[in-house]
């Protein structure tokens, strides 16, 4: 409780911070930068701006058991409620600190500060993502509302992380060490969990019309003092439980694991696919190990004319530029999208919940304005359990409306 006291303190002082900031950039006539959905004050050498998001969902899910009542639930939420800056200072410096605000509680997001030496080369020390590129997507930007069984599965969050970067312009690889989210529990006597990652991209043709993403990545972990690691995945949604699952106990629960990823990506025109697949092989807290895998593909198009824009440098896709907004008396942009996901965790011998996990996802977004957009998404998920007792079929309907600055 007293973390979570002190994140909505440091929070709320950034907001004010940036508020007086504000009167003050007024009163010295500081200079503004380009609008990106919120201004950017400067004094000197050092630059602040506003950043946040609201998605506002309502879910509907019916779940179909082998054995067992059938029901139904649904929910209007926040799903994220952010606020934070960012800014730099100089040439070579940049920092980012965001929160989020759901459910009565808060917690940090991304909280980083980034030393670029060259502009080549980047050294990144804070709470942020390194893995997979529908991860490192932003949720502002990603085609679905989710990200699916697959990032569930790899647990590739944000966790404390020493970072070094370097690439061109159509590749890069990164390398670093992971520790714990900044959000865990107040410290105690043990040791936190220890990672160890590498991911490397290549975008072997860059062109107006057509785009490639190539990548790979690979992590090893130890949870040391930690909490055992978990290998569980929801049915393409946050909402209700996990049905395919390994469960805590010493037959499914990791000691350590190490995971592979291989990512790709193609863009031609307003048409798009991308998918990424992984093994993780885990040392299991009763002895003995496991592997599990996870894989997803999907595809796009934009009836408008838009395209997915990606960014060959960083390896990982951006914000569409809306051809007709509705600012200027367009309609918008349209996007169509369709995902199939699986992942199998039948490995791990003795645990009734550790099967096989299948779904498809219909996805229609509308973006009136590049920081806005609307959208739907349709599940039709199939956990076969090892016991077919176990077996649960679960269909979702989710609808979003999304606003970030």
């Amino acid at each position: 409780m007293r973390q979570q006291t002190l994140l909505a303190g440091a929070s709320i002082a950034a907001v004010l911070s940036l508020t007086a900031g504000s009167a003050l950039a007024q009163t010295s006539q500081s200079t503004s930068g380009p609008w990106k959905g919120a201004p950017e004050y400067r004094w000197g050498d050092f630059t602040i701006k506003p950043r946040g998001r609201v998605f506002v969902d309502y879910v509907d899910q019916d779940v179909d058991r082998a054995v067992g009542i059938d029901f139904s639930a649904s929910e209007d939420r926040f799903r994220t409620a952010r606020i934070g800056v960012q800014g730099t200072w100089g040439e070579r410096w940049s920092y980012v600190a965001e929160a989020n605000f759901v459910d009565g509680e808060s917690n940090w997001e991304d909280l980083l500060i980034e030393y670029a030496p060259n502009d080549n080369t980047a050294i990144t020390l804070g709470n942020f993502k390194s893995l997979s590129l529908e991860n490192l997507t932003s949720s502002r930007y990603t085609t679905f509302m989710e990200r699916g069984a697959f990032a569930d599965l790899i647990d590739a969050g944000r966790v404390m992380t020493l970072a070094v970067r370097t690439g061109g312009d159509n590749w890069s690889i990164a390398g670093g060490v992971h520790g714990d989210s900044v959000n865990d529990g107040a410290p105690g006597d043990g040791e936190e969990q220890r990672g160890l990652f590498v991911r490397a991209h290549f975008a072997p043709v860059v062109t107006d019309d057509t785009k490639i993403h190539l990548g790979v990545w690979a992590r090893d972990r130890d949870r040391r003092d930690d909490t055992a690691f978990r290998y569980r995945v929801r049915n393409n949604t946050n909402f209700g439980a996990r049905y395919t699952d390994a469960g805590s106990s010493p037959l499914g629960a990791g000691d350590g694991d190490t995971a592979i990823g291989l990512e790709a990506a193609g863009v031609w025109r307003n048409f798009s696919v991308q998918g990424e697949w992984a093994t993780i092989d885990a040392d299991l807290t009763g002895g003995g190990s496991a592997q599990a895998n996870a894989y997803y593909v999907f595809a796009s198009f934009f009836p408008t004319g838009e395209q997915r824009k990606y960014k060959p440098a960083d390896g990982k896709f951006d914000r569409v530029s809306i051809r007709n907004p509705v600012t200027q008396g367009g309609i918008g942009a349209v996007e169509l999208a369709v995902r199939y996901d699986a992942a199998d965790l039948t490995e791990f011998a003795g645990v009734a919940t550790a099967g096989e996990y299948s779904a498809v996802t219909l996805g229609a977004t509308w973006y009136p304005w590049s920081h806005i957009r609307f959208m739907a998404n349709y599940t039709d998920a199939k956990n076969e359990a090892q016991v077919a007792a176990s077996d649960v079929d679960v269909q979702t309907l989710q609808v979003r409306a999304q606003f970030d600055f």
